[in-house]
């Protein structure tokens, strides 16, 4: 299939004189050209669908953001927890030193005067200042980590604060390339629109089959290779393909264009 200028829109190829007008820079490519330039908007159009839905998706998802957040949350809990801990112990506490101080009174206040009685009250008020010790202990323990998760959440936080200021700025950046994305979306789209109109549906259904099995259609041939499977290309079939005929690869089957 040969053909130099004007096909009508999705039909078969006729000739040249049952054509309708067409644009004076699509007149004059050969519909090799016109394959290869569809080619080259179908593959800038994917290119520019993913940016833009890597685009979207950082938009949507913050993940640096969300991490910090995350962290922030969980530094909260650690620190309620861990205040939790520290009141208990210091209810604790206070409980063992009231204690100590009812069983001191009854030691030392002279109203037992059983001596068993009194070592009795003896034991327990060094058993209840023992259990008041190893509890001190535990709370200082617990203070010094209610003062580090303090210290580790006012981190977060300030993280936070600074992502979400920074934010700010890249996601009104991000806006700006989302806007610019689309609107090369749409002029590619309307482009791959203009030029699918100008070639034949039986030429169309083999380039779209093509894309859906090898995904890029059209290559060119250099230096007398095809530069899909790069493997010679017989000098009769690039030559057919350089004046302007619908020729495929004879190894991969792609359609070939000769510059």
């Amino acid at each position: 299939m040969r053909v130099t200028c004007g096909l009508t829109p999705n039909k078969p190829d006729v000739p040249l004189t049952h054509q309708p007008a067409l644009p004076t820079m699509l007149c004059h490519m050969s519909l090799t050209s016109r394959l290869y330039s569809l080619q080259v908007i179908d593959t800038q159009l994917r290119d520019t669908q993913r940016r833009l839905k890597d685009i979207t998706r950082r938009i949507e998802h913050n993940e640096e953001l969300e991490s910090a957040e995350k962290e922030l949350s969980k530094r909260s809990e650690a620190l309620e927890m861990a205040a939790k801990t520290q009141r208990q112990l210091e209810y604790e506490v206070d409980d063992l030193s009231a204690k100590i101080k009812e069983v001191n009174d009854r030691l030392y206040g002279g109203a037992v005067r059983n001596p068993k009685e009194l070592m009795s009250l003896e034991q327990d008020l060094h058993s209840l200042k023992r259990r008041r010790e190893k509890q001190e202990e535990l709370l200082l323990e617990a203070m010094d980590r209610t003062e580090t998760l303090e210290d580790q959440l006012q981190e977060a936080r300030e993280e936070v604060e600074r992502l979400r200021t920074q934010w700010e700025v890249t996601a009104a950046t991000l806006a700006s390339a989302r806007d610019t994305a689309q609107a090369e979306i749409d002029r590619l789209q309307q482009a791959r629109t203009r030029t699918r109109e100008q070639i034949g549906t039986e030429t169309l259904g083999l380039y779209d089959n093509l894309v859906k099995t090898k995904a890029i259609a059209v290559v060119k041939v250099e230096g007398g290779r095809c530069k899909g499977c790069n493997l010679t290309v017989p000098t009769a079939q690039w030559q057919r393909a350089r004046s302007g005929e619908v020729v495929q690869c004879p190894s991969c089957g792609r359609l070939i264009y000769v510059e």
